[in-house]
């Protein structure tokens, strides 16, 4: 009982100081608000217990408030580890700088992924042209798949010009999917899972996004080097063994691997960003 006191009152600490503050031997790894904290928490135990092993380090599982949050702490350096979704790191490091990156996610053996644009399975909205003047749901507004790429693409479709859209945040995916089957909203964007989970009440894919490089973990940026290899090693031989596979399946049922990653992989991305930052001036 001592000792969860102890690691409590030290993780106030890092949550009011500008640096982490923990036991020598334990590690904070981020994870983005994209599903409830209790199933965030489960999907990632297998991974902290894995990497525990590895680093012969107590990892601690952080889920960020909002988007916002994590990126903020990330970028400030008061976690360890970070999982983060592509916008989220593109807008990371344009705000605080580039992170050590440590591994990116291959699922069914690609290192990209791409989102849908979902409509009711009965609607006869054909074409994303066919989205000028309605509803349309999006998650969080600094969600890769359910905000920025299709919110460019709509903007480049013409989508937004002289038939002005409503659209509103609902923040999460599970809540856009579910909107639109209502309907609540006309359309939405949402990841593949969460499309797949809610395709047969009644949902179709109008159109998909362009490919995007997947989910990547970052390190802090004084995090010992000697520390960041050993993490980096034990994300990328994650696929060699029964553990490692359990592990990373139970965040993704897909997922074939974590495997290198560049800063430069998410170059396309921050072009889609900038110019959707020119389209909302």
């Amino acid at each position: 009982m001592l000792r969860i006191y102890a690691l409590l009152f030290l993780l106030s600490l890092s949550m009011t100081s500008g640096k982490p503050v923990y036991a020598k031997d334990s590690l904070l790894l981020a994870v983005h608000p994209y599903l409830a904290v209790k199933e965030i928490e489960k999907k990632f135990t297998p991974l902290v217990e894995y990497l525990a092993q590895k680093t012969g380090k107590k990892i601690i599982i952080r889920v960020g408030s909002n988007y916002q949050e994590h990126i903020r702490f990330i970028g400030t350096d008061k976690v360890d580890i970070a999982y983060m979704g592509p916008a989220s790191y593109v807008s990371m490091t344009k705000e605080y700088g580039k992170k050590p990156v440590l591994a990116r996610l291959e699922v069914n053996g690609q290192a990209f992924f791409q989102g849908n644009i979902i409509v009711r399975k009965n609607s006869n909205i054909k074409t994303i042209q066919d989205l000028k003047g309605k509803r349309i749901a999006y998650g969080d507004p600094n969600s890769t798949m359910s905000y920025i790429v299709p919110h460019h693409m709509l903007h480049k479709a013409g989508v937004y010009a002289k038939h002005p859209s409503t659209h509103d945040f609902l923040y999460s995916h599970n809540n856009v999917a579910m909107a639109v089957l209502s309907g609540d909203f006309d359309a939405g964007a949402v990841k593949p899972a969460v499309f797949k989970k809610f395709e047969s009440k009644g949902l179709r894919t109008l159109v998909l996004t362009p490919k995007i490089s997947e989910h990547l973990f970052v390190a802090r940026t004084d995090l010992p080097e000697n520390e960041i290899t050993v993490i980096r090693n034990a994300f990328l031989d994650m696929r060699n063994s029964d553990e490692g596979l359990a592990a990373m399946r139970a965040i993704k049922k897909n997922i074939t691997g974590l495997v290198k990653v560049s800063d430069h992989h998410y170059d396309n991305l921050r072009v889609i960003i900038n110019e959707t930052d020119n389209f909302n001036k």
